[in-house]
């Protein structure tokens, strides 16, 4: 459907039926992940993976996704998921407290949208 669901639906797309379909294939996935998740972990917690969005995002963010929108490739945010990965893995063999790897993670962000405004500006003649 894309961000315009009015020119969507004068372009004959059923606009209704692709939103329920895509928000039940979210619930599906999201519900399907919960499980592995609990399953993984052997325990059922409220704040059980409360770091999977920030992560998530910064892997988008890092791999080139503009927070704008319109930009961005599959097999980079898969590359930029490796690279959350295998950030966090090393944080984790050398002893790195949880909390610490969430501001590492967030610096991550941080440094990546920073990249990613200076990119806008850059492209967009003008700066706006």
């Amino acid at each position: 459907m894309g961000g315009n669901a009015k020119a969507a639906a004068l372009s004959g797309i059923d606009t209704r039926r692709v939103l329920l379909m895509a928000y039940l294939l979210c619930a599906g996935l999201a519900a399907v992940s919960g499980l592995l998740l609990t399953a993984r972990v052997e325990t059922g917690e409220a704040n059980l993976g409360g770091t999977v969005a920030l992560e998530s995002i910064a892997a988008c963010v890092i791999a080139g996704v503009s927070l704008r929108g319109g930009i961005g490739r599959v097999p980079n945010v898969v590359m930029g998921a490796i690279f959350i990965g295998l950030v966090q893995n090393g944080m984790n063999l050398a002893s790195v407290g949880s909390y610490l790897q969430m501001v590492v993670l967030g610096a991550l962000l941080i440094v990546a949208v920073v990249a990613d405004q200076i990119r806008h500006r850059m492209v967009a003649p003008g700066g706006h």
